[in-house]
């Protein structure tokens, strides 16, 4: 075999082995079972083994089934669980419920099932509340250095928990006022606008903590007030927010939403700050009437 074929044969086996270490990689990717589901997953096989039902589709509509009827969960928790379950019977039973018409059939009519009077209320869906800025700022304000930065950066920039969780210092760009932060939501990158006293927020927060670049803006703190850069949990994050304000941040997002369209800012310039990607949705779920402007005309 001349040089020249020889090195075509070597390329072709490495083309076709990166061919398969593809597949692996992706069919183990599609295997992954989210860890949100996990909770939802352990409930579906006691309540099987509670009633002595074999895993399997018949006992996943009993149990959604009962979720309604008897437990009568909200809606979203239902498919939440429905989510759950269908992923756990694929990955782990190699159960697919796609091409079954009588499990499409069932899920339909329990569905519609939601539609009726007396479970209407499980479809009411209330988001978290504004809070008027000026008084949140102030509470923020009265926060330790760490908790006072995170909290207003959170504010400010309306970031959803899995956003505030990924940033490092170095997605902040300080002297042009800005931060760039990846939304795991829409998978892509967006820059949002800092202000003045968010800046001197974090500038402070860095010096106090010796952060480097390639830490965590979040990470976390010890007792003995020891820093560790670490990826928390949105789980973790939520906690800390709880333990600070007693808020989530869903209350700071819809907080700066409403704050920035009563002050004049229409719906695209909320949208670039947030990183909404449907104005619908903003409008939907953030820009509902305020409780005080109805009071003033009562």
């Amino acid at each position: 075999m001349t040089d020249f074929k020889l090195a075509i044969h070597q390329d072709t086996l490495e083309t076709q082995k990166r061919y398969h270490n593809r597949k692996i990689h992706i069919e183990k990717k599609m295997e992954e079972i989210p860890k949100q589901y996990e909770g939802d997953i352990r409930r579906y096989k006691n309540y099987c083994y509670s009633t002595a039902q074999v895993i399997g589709a018949e006992a996943m509509l009993d149990y959604l089934y009962i979720s309604l009827t008897e437990q009568q969960v909200k809606k979203t928790t239902w498919e939440r669980r429905l989510a759950a379950i269908r992923k756990y019977l694929s990955v782990i039973h190699k159960i697919d419920l796609k091409g079954q018409a009588g499990v499409t059939y069932e899920l339909s009519g329990i569905r519609k099932m939601y539609q009726e009077d007396q479970y209407a209320h499980l479809t009411q869906v209330r988001g978290k509340s504004a809070i008027n800025k000026k008084e949140l700022m102030d509470m923020l304000h009265r926060l330790p250095i760490r908790a006072k930065a995170i909290c207003l950066v959170n504010l400010v920039t309306a970031n959803r928990p899995s956003e505030m969780v990924r940033l490092k210092v170095s997605d902040f760009d300080l002297n042009n006022k800005c931060v760039h932060v990846y939304l795991k939501k829409q998978k892509r990158w967006h820059t949002k606008r800092l202000t003045q006293e968010v800046i001197q927020a974090i500038d402070i927060y860095i010096r106090e903590y010796h952060l480097k670049p390639d830490n965590y803006f979040v990470g976390r703190v010890y007792k003995d007030g020891h820093y560790e850069s670490t990826a928390i949990s949105e789980i973790g994050y939520y906690s800390f927010l709880q333990r600070w304000t007693g808020l989530t941040g869903y209350n700071f997002r819809k907080s700066q939403v409403v704050a920035m369209h009563a002050a004049g800012a229409d719906l695209s310039t909320i949208a670039q700050q947030t990183g909404h990607q449907s104005l619908e949705t903003l409008m939907q779920h953030y820009l509902t009437v305020s409780e005080g402007t109805i009071d003033k005309y009562l």
